[in-house]
């Protein structure tokens, strides 16, 4: 088993607003946590630190709370993340961001998405399960909500709440992912557990995998057009061994990859990645 992380900075970004961590000391439990500030609101790279800084603590404290337990977890960090940026003399909306965590509690692999990412998973027989969380308004509901009734109920009462939970399924880590349902999600946290055993690795993004482009050259110049998250996010799962640092040499070299192809992303990206076996 092992755990790794890493975070780039967008192309429109002169500071990353993302931040990931990944550990597998803590009673056994290994974790992953990301976390996605949002542009428009100040000091929101701050934010994601601490939030994903709260949700650690509590993690490792409670060693990885069973799936009826993630909500709450959340919630907590969310909590803690505020009292922290307030110490700090920060407005509220620097914790305007997103959390996604992932641990064991025995055999079940647990997942918690606030606000919006991507969950991807590999079966033992090499398939890809992959879950995008979004709102098709653009405004994500971010877990510091919980405790911003205010702005929870503006963006309710303006039409702006609904998230979509997309999945998709593909053969393998080779082929094209190909939508299999789209449901509405309708809890502030959406959960994932499944049985670890029939996963060989589970990972998290945030939306910035579905930021990548791609620049067009000689009489296309000066032109973009979007790669689609089904041609990127394969990629960045073809992890040629899962040993050390494995999740940052894969983004490495995919990223260079990207470059002899023209693709850049303009949003930030984070990935974090447990390996469960296989």
């Amino acid at each position: 088993m092992n755990a790794d992380s890493a975070f780039q900075t967008g192309s429109t970004h002169a500071v990353c607003q993302d931040y990931a961590v990944a550990d597998l000391r803590e009673r056994g439990r290994p974790y992953v946590v990301l976390s996605d500030g949002c542009s428009s609101s100040a000091d929101t790279d701050i934010g994601a630190r601490l939030l994903v800084k709260a949700a650690e603590r509590l993690l490792r404290e409670t060693g990885g709370p069973t799936a009826g337990g993630v909500a709450g977890l959340h919630s907590e960090a969310a909590r803690l993340a505020l009292s922290w940026a307030e110490m700090l003399g920060l407005r509220p909306q620097a914790v305007d961001a997103t959390l996604l965590t992932a641990h064991m509690n025995g055999g079940r692999l647990i997942v918690g998405c606030s606000g919006d990412g991507v969950v991807c998973l590999q079966t033992t027989e090499g398939a890809l399960d992959v879950y995008a969380v979004s709102y098709p308004s653009g405004f994500p509901v971010y877990p510091a909500y919980a405790h911003q009734p205010a702005r929870l109920r503006a963006l309710a009462d303006a039409g702006r709440a609904r998230k979509e939970v997309t999945r998709l399924r593909a053969a393998s880590a080779g082929e094209r992912l190909r939508t299999d349902g789209v449901s509405d999600g309708g809890a502030l946290t959406e959960v994932f557990a499944f049985d670890a055993a029939a996963y060989r690795f589970a990972a998290l993004f945030s939306d910035g995998v579905q930021s990548f482009f791609h620049s067009g050259q000689g009489e296309a110049a000066g032109r973009s057009e979007p790669v689609p998250f089904e041609s990127v996010l394969p990629g960045l799962v073809s992890f040629k061994n899962t040993r050390g640092a494995f999740v940052g040499r894969r983004v490495k070299m995919f990223l260079k990859d990207c470059q002899s192809k023209g693709w850049r992303h303009a949003d930030d990206l984070s990935l974090a990645a447990l390996h469960l076996g296989g």
